[in-house]
């Protein structure tokens, strides 16, 4: 039976009117069919359910060199909500995604956010201990620079949660402004450590959570593919990166998993750049090649270092699309150049290189750029750029994996009229588990009350992993990396699979 409204009568010197107020209420079965429980005037009472959609945003590229990562996660994430929505929503409510592009600039991002968040700075000190951290404000060289000084109280206006945000360097000045206001920063296509996998939050910490595995289990899970191919001498392995927070944490990620997999580095290592790196500018293709012919350079030098029979190296490439096709493409025209190198160090026969790239890079669109610039000419015949370049991946091959959740992408990505891919996979994903958590929690929708109700998902069997789930411990979904390797013509190949606690496993 429905629930009556309450009808208060107010007694008044010169007359009397009546006043109807909703009914109080702790979940929506407290009210009738068609309402819900929400805070109207911070009292939970029912109201329609189409007057209380969940309003997420989202800040990605849009425009720019990498907008095709904003517009992935932009895709995946409206074909979940329009999903959802479909099948009645969530109790009724109606999922919105209010999107603003940061052209992948921190401070921008940083912007961004704080109109999401609809920030109101108060005299109060932070409640978050990073807040009022100088951190990079992505200039180079970087200007380390707070978020804020005081607190940033969450407006009226404000995201229930920040969802699917792209990028390092747009986290570091992103996140905090989302969680010194008290909003969920839900997730991020990101791997990094800093703030969004460490301590460095403190108690504000509960409001992040992510899905996608780290950079640093990606870098573990590169090291124990390249030392199945022979590459086991530290320094045979380089490190092309971004030259900011996103490339610091692929870079770290390979050292730790050198140490881990092989042990100390020799005394006679660098100290601090132990392993070879080479550095690019973020959103400037054109500071590649710098990076390409220093590389070079090393890779000669290792042949001469060491003269006989192949030298297999293993790249660790922390980058995005634009970067990594030209540093690829440089390469391997130097490593096939007839010139006077190639009749002293025999590089096209002796070198072996492994590209692998991280997850961010945009796999698809590093696919089309590959295939688009074609072969490269070798002593054995045209050789494909996409040879030997691989990807390790958050999120299973859409082309090849028959779990429920990718067939179901498939399906709504074909419906869309879009391209599948990776990315907008990846997006689809996150949220997935993010609507998982709004149908596990039966109250009002805030951000505290949405904690407890991802740290006690239940298993949402979505075939990412036997170990994927949340805790109040644990804020992050996914602990498994996919590898896959181009193909000449754009697919991708099945190469291992690695997650934490188990032997990697190779398909080929």
């Amino acid at each position: 039976m429905g629930k009556l409204f309450v009808v208060p009568v107010l007694m008044l010197v010169s007359a009397c009117s009546t006043e109807f107020t909703s009914l109080p209420c702790a979940v929506d079965s407290d009210c009738d069919h068609g309402a819900v429980c929400e805070l109207r005037a911070a009292q939970p009472v029912c109201v329609q359910a189409a007057d209380a959609p969940i309003i997420i945003g989202q800040s990605s590229p849009f425009t720019g060199s990498n907008q095709a990562l904003g517009v992935g996660m932009k895709l995946g994430i409206q074909l979940a909500f329009d999903e959802q929505n479909a099948a009645g929503g969530i109790r009724g409510r109606q999922l919105k995604l209010v999107i603003r592009d940061d052209g992948y600039d921190p401070l921008q991002a940083e912007a961004n956010a704080r109109v999401l968040v609809n920030a109101q700075p108060s005299n109060a000190p932070p409640r978050c201990p990073n807040t009022a951290t100088p951190v990079s404000n992505g200039a180079l060289p970087p200007v380390m620079v707070p978020v804020s000084t005081t607190a940033l109280e969450r407006g009226p206006d404000a995201v229930l949660a920040m969802l699917g945000n792209v990028g390092t360097p747009t986290a570091v000045r992103a996140a905090p402004v989302a969680i010194e206001a008290g909003t969920l920063f839900f997730g991020a296509f990101t791997g990094a450590t800093t703030l969004l996998r460490d301590t460095s939050a403190g108690p504000c910490a509960q409001y992040i959570f992510n899905v996608r595995a780290s950079y640093g289990q990606e870098a573990r899970a590169t090291m124990e593919y390249f030392l199945n191919r022979g590459v086991t001498d530290y320094r045979a392995l380089i490190s092309f990166d971004q030259n900011d927070t996103f490339g610091n944490a692929g870079y770290s990620g390979l050292v730790a998993a050198y140490v881990a997999e092989r042990g100390e580095f020799p005394s006679q290592a660098d100290p601090t750049t132990p392993i070879a790196r080479f550095r690019y500018t973020r959103n400037d293709v054109n500071s590649v090649p710098v990076a390409a012919v220093a590389t070079e350079a090393y890779l000669a030098s290792l042949l001469q270092t060491f003269p006989n029979g192949t030298v297999g190296v293993g790249i660790m490439m922390t980058d995005t699309y634009g970067a990594s096709s030209t540093y690829i493409q440089h390469l391997r025209t130097w490593q096939y150049a007839n010139d006077t190198q190639q009749t002293d160090l025999k590089k096209a026969t002796r070198l072996v290189l492994h590209f692998s790239n991280v997850s961010f890079v945009g796999p698809n669109a590093l696919a089309e750029e590959l295939v688009s610039a074609g072969t490269v000419a070798t002593p054995n015949g045209p050789m494909a750029l996409t040879n030997d370049v691989a990807v390790s991946q958050v999120v299973p091959n859409y082309q090849t994996d028959l779990s429920d959740v990718v067939q179901r992408y498939n399906a709504l990505v074909a419906a869309d009229g879009a391209a599948p891919g990776f990315t907008s996979l990846e997006g689809y994903i996150s949220a997935r588990v993010f609507i998982g958590g709004l149908l596990n929690h039966q109250g009002p929708f805030t951000p505290e009350g949405l904690i407890k109700a991802f740290e006690t998902l239940p298993d949402l069997e979505l075939g990412i992993g036997a170990n994927a789930g949340f805790s109040a411990t644990n804020h992050q979904y996914s602990q498994s990396v996919w590898g896959t390797v181009i193909q000449p013509d754009g697919g991708f190949k099945d190469l291992y699979f690695w997650t934490v606690g188990s032997p990697i496993q190779f398909f080929q």
